[in-house]
């Protein structure tokens, strides 16, 4: 059995266990608020790369204003962590002395997201292999976008005047009758990015082993909660009540009080149906209270 982690306070435990559901927070409101932004920092460095090239300018000209209408505001996220009873998630996602980290079934997982066609991905955390990902999406997708009616060889062997007259016609055409396939390739570039966008993570935090759902155009009611100076806007994923089975294991944080804290979450979850041995306490012995 695979087992994803996901941090929580008291509160986060007892909205998990009532609701049956996590918490997707819009990406905009995570606590990198950088994260969105680094995949299509990549693909805008792409973009101008192709400015170095008359014959491929018009591409690179149409996918930099195209990521600048990419805003990803219907995009949300749930985090959770490869790895239970980590000392960088209690300090990072929990409030001292006071934290729980609940274990859900990867599988269980992997099907409630397949039923509602969510992402269930793994985040990245190098730069080459984000590089990469970001290069193979812009190149895949450049063979659908209309290129200039002459091979590169043929395009350079033309004297300057009529590379700009084949330019220019070419650049009205992207106006005209090519508009369509030329916003299909832009439109299929943006999806992608915003697939993988979020799961681009600093390699400094590589030690969490993060995975995410993510969905990109939820049907569930967005909702609000307290943030530390803003409301911050999120979604309900129904996945005990879908799943019930799919919560295999609480444990409890670092605590002063670890014996009537783990009481107390055994008295919880029984209360909703679970058995009180899926409780164990966290083995760090670590006060930060």
């Amino acid at each position: 059995m695979s087992v994803l982690y996901h941090y929580t306070s008291q509160h986060g435990l007892l909205g998990i266990l009532e609701s049956k559901s996590v918490w997707a927070t819009n990406t905009h409101f995570l606590n990198d608020p950088t994260e969105f932004v680094h995949a299509l920092s990549f693909a805008a460095s792409l973009a101008n790369y192709f400015f170095d090239s008359d014959y491929w300018e018009s591409f690179g000209s149409a996918l930099h204003r195209h990521l600048k209408s990419i805003r990803g505001d219907d995009l949300y996220v749930s985090s959770f962590s490869e790895k239970p009873d980590l000392l960088s998630q209690w300090r990072g996602y929990c409030p001292g002395g006071s934290g729980y980290c609940i274990g859900i079934d990867r599988g269980a997982m992997a099907e409630y997201c397949e039923e509602r066609e969510l992402q269930l991905e793994p985040c990245l955390y190098g730069h080459d292999e984000q590089q990469l990902k970001v290069t193979e999406i812009i190149t895949s997708c450049m063979a659908l976008f209309p290129t200039i009616p002459l091979s590169l060889e043929q395009f350079h062997a033309l004297d300057a005047k009529a590379q700009v007259e084949c330019m220019v016609e070419f650049n009205e055409r992207l106006g005209g009758d090519l508009k369509m396939k030329a916003d299909l390739a832009l439109d299929v570039i943006g999806e992608s990015l915003l697939e993988i966008a979020p799961l681009f993570k600093h390699e400094g935090f590589h030690e969490e082993a993060e995975w995410r759902i993510i969905t990109n155009h939820p049907v569930e009611q967005v909702r609000f909660r307290p943030g530390p100076s803003y409301i911050i806007p999120y979604v309900c994923l129904d996945l005990l009540k879908e799943k019930p089975g799919a919560l295999k294991k609480v444990i409890v944080g670092p605590n002063p009080n670890q014996r009537r804290a783990a009481k107390a979450a055994e008295f919880l979850v029984k209360q909703y149906g679970y058995s009180p041995d899926i409780v164990s306490t966290s083995a760090i012995p670590f006060n930060y209270w």
